[in-house]
């Protein structure tokens, strides 16, 4: 019995062992078969002189491309998932023919390029990077002399990032391309960017759920330029010497959080512009030394807490009704006019049951210490009612004539032509410490103390000169 027993387990070892060694085999198989193309992937690499579309068309997919410092005088296709690195950043010339680079496969990664000279066929949409692929990661370049910058078409998931774009000076703004333009195109990241002297910085199309954030945006037309697109967030961003720093239109459920709008400046110049926008909210934005703050046009269901409005020429513009906007808990700070609107009453919120917002120019008083003004305060004086008819009337804004206006107000209220009041003013600034003021540290250094000197001489000159003439005129 001992006899069989041992041979059958013998039997039973050894078949365990042939099993064992089927399984293996069938994991190295499957191991073979499966493994990540990453680990099979190789690394080609292209030095000036050589051709970088040569490389593209051997490349497999998943392999990386390495392209050498220097300068490379060909437009690309990109149709395999490839990555192109730059080292010491090669300068790919597209000889200002058609797209210098066109991805159309999902995946492909550009890192450290510097890409030049798309065509000028605005019709075409002709951009130095034509993306027409989803996943595709463009990250670390310069981008110059191009018509649109980066231009997505189509593809979603697209990551954008730490990159470069210098618009054309020699063209006129509206010969000019985009510095991203994304159009029907969902889930994109777009961070870290610098744009400028395009037409405009980024412009959304059609385009939804993407979040854009810590880029400076400036000298530009529309810093966001902005049409059909719903469900996109914007926050840390810089929007700064632009015609507008945003104008948005046509779309909803938007989120501003921690922008600055900055020194906008011109006839129809904004830092954030609502043209039928519905259910968005700005909260933490600083928005400085514009034309106008805020304008707004057909807007509703729209939230504005916790901003900081500063030396604005007009803090807020509103044409045509809203329903059920709020304006909240703001600091309005040395605005030249508060409030300019087309009727006599809008649909404004202007206070919750904690307060209302801050406005420099309330003289109330606060009888009670608990913080909020015991008077209403009156956003629109009467001149501001009158400009609202009358823009041209602003060049007397600091008139003797507006101050009597301001005054016969006060005290005749037949002249009360503006009904749009504050209830709840709030005595001290709002403690919004999350208004990056931080990034406006650098427009003090704009200014040269040295220049300040010499302008104040050369514009004192001419006095002198007539103090002079009339100093010997009363001598004779």
């Amino acid at each position: 019995m001992k006899f069989y027993t041992t041979r059958w387990n013998t039997k039973l070892d050894s078949r365990g062992a042939d099993r064992c060694r089927l399984v293996c085999a069938l994991l190295l198989l499957a191991w073979g078969c499966f493994q990540p193309r990453a680990l099979l992937s190789q690394t080609h690499y292209v030095h000036p002189g050589q051709s970088i579309q040569q490389a593209i068309e051997r490349a497999e997919r998943g392999d990386t491309i390495v392209i050498a410092g220097g300068e490379y005088r060909e437009n690309l296709r990109v149709t395999t998932r490839v990555t192109l690195i730059g080292r010491e950043l090669p300068r790919i010339r597209g000889g200002f023919v058609g797209h210098t680079i066109l991805i159309l496969a999902s995946g492909t990664v550009l890192d450290g390029l510097h890409v030049s000279e798309s065509g000028l066929d605005l019709n075409n949409d002709i951009a130095c990077i034509r993306v027409e692929a989803d996943s595709v990661t463009i990250r670390n370049c310069l981008i110059t002399k191009p018509l649109h910058g980066i231009y997505v078409k189509g593809g979603s998931y697209v990551d954008i990032h730490d990159n470069r774009i210098e618009g054309r000076l020699d063209l006129i703004s509206e010969d000019r391309g985009n510095g991203i333009h994304l159009w029907n195109s969902q889930h994109n990241t777009l961070y870290r960017n610098e744009v400028f002297n395009t037409r405009d910085g980024i412009y959304f199309s059609f385009t939804d759920s993407t979040n854009v954030h810590h880029n400076y945006i400036h000298n530009v037309r529309y810093g966001l330029h902005y049409m059909y697109s719903n469900n996109n967030r914007f926050f840390s961003n810089l929007f700064e010497q632009n015609v507008a720093g945003a104008a948005l239109m046509y779309s909803q459920y938007i989120v501003f959080h921690q922008n600055v709008f900055a020194r906008c400046r011109g006839f129809h110049a904004y830092g954030l512009l609502y043209q039928s926008m519905d259910h968005t909210s700005a909260t933490d934005n600083l928005i400085i030394d514009n034309s106008r703050g805020v304008f707004l046009n057909n807007a509703n269901f729209s939230r504005f807490t916790h901003n900081d409005i500063v030396d604005n020429d007009i803090a807020i513009q509103l044409f045509s009704t809203g329903e059920e906007n709020v304006f909240i808990a703001n600091n309005n700070i040395n605005n030249l006019s508060n409030l300019v609107v087309d009727s006599r009453k809008t649909r404004m919120v202007w206070a919750a049951d904690s307060g209302g917002n801050y406005w420099s120019q309330y003289d109330g008083y606060d009888l009670d210490g608990d913080g909020v003004g015991d008077v209403p305060f009156k956003i629109q004086n009467v001149f501001q009612v009158i400009e609202t008819r009358f823009p041209e009337i602003r060049f007397y804004l600091f008139s003797p004539a507006a101050r009597i206006l301001e005054i016969a107000e006060r005290s005749l209220p037949v002249l009360q032509m503006g009904t749009e009041a504050d209830p709840l003013p709030l005595m001290r600034p709002v403690d919004n410490t999350d208004v990056p003021w931080e990034k406006t540290h650098h427009l003090s250094r704009d200014s040269s103390p040295v220049l300040a000197v010499l302008y104040f001489l050369v514009g004192g000159i001419p006095v002198l000169f007539l103090l002079r003439i009339s100093r010997r005129r009363r001598g004779k």
